[in-house]
């Protein structure tokens, strides 16, 4: 589980992002050090570019630079840590976790960070309705959820 700075600065940042979605990654030792990772949602620009492919806008959809998540990866195995959590907004939705969500959480049948937590913040304006917290649960084959807020 996050500590409670992460979690708020998570909170933060959806509050920041509202009335998009917001993205990040939270990195760490897993002893109580951890970084929150702020990402930049660029859905509304695909969107822009090609609507077809991209059909939803940032306000229900989110996606990270592929350059932006591949500098974090090389930062954390750099520095000795790993990945703790991926974490998104649901601007007026309830807080849970997509079939969108799931799929891009795994490679084939496995999750591709199953040691990491998947965080999704649902809000409305600067209020935090709750907060989910989605981890892989090999004996199920599936994410189970746990209410954080």
């Amino acid at each position: 589980m996050l500590d409670k700075n992460s979690l708020k600065m998570i909170y933060e940042h959806a509050v920041e992002e509202y009335p998009d979605e917001c993205c990040g990654v939270v990195t760490g030792d897993g002893k109580g050090v951890s970084v929150v990772h702020k990402c930049r949602n660029i859905q509304n620009e695909l969107h822009n570019k090609d609507p077809d492919r991209y059909k939803r806008d940032a306000k229900t959809a989110y996606h990270i630079d592929p350059k932006e998540i591949l500098n974090i990866f090389n930062d954390t195995e750099k520095n000795g840590l790993k990945v703790i959590a991926f974490y998104h907004s649901h601007p007026h939705h309830a807080a849970y976790f997509s079939q969108e969500d799931r799929d891009m959480a795994m490679f084939g049948d496995e999750p591709s960070y199953p040691d990491a937590e998947y965080i999704v913040v649902s809000l409305s304006g600067s209020i935090i309705n709750e907060a989910a917290s989605f981890k892989w649960d090999d004996s199920k084959k599936d994410f189970q959820k746990r209410l954080i807020v």
